[in-house]
């Protein structure tokens, strides 16, 4: 027979399971998160796997100092979204022939 585990975090909360579980099981309509809006896309519809991914805000103004590092990078807006690629000549280094 199973042995019964008292909820030591619940004493003393004014929380009862009941209350616990029903939050846990909410509706995502009555949730609080709410998650940011997906970026528009800079690549063709079919290549979504190569979109440059979202940075922080924070983070754009030094990445966008650094220029392009390879031509699937991309130059991006105030709010972390990508808003163009760099392109196809952006970032390489011309190394000598061998």
């Amino acid at each position: 027979m199973p042995t019964r585990l008292p909820l030591p975090i619940l004493s003393g909360t004014g929380l009862s399971l009941t209350a616990l579980v029903v939050g846990f099981w909410a509706t995502p309509s009555q949730a609080q998160y709410t998650p940011k809006p997906s970026c528009p896309l800079v690549v063709p519809a079919g290549q979504q796997i190569v979109q440059p991914k979202r940075i922080q805000p924070g983070q754009v103004k030094a990445k966008n100092a650094m220029g392009c590092l390879s031509p699937a990078d991309a130059v991006y807006g105030p709010d972390g979204c990508p808003l163009k690629l760099c392109g196809p000549n952006a970032g390489v280094i011309q190394l000598p022939a061998p």
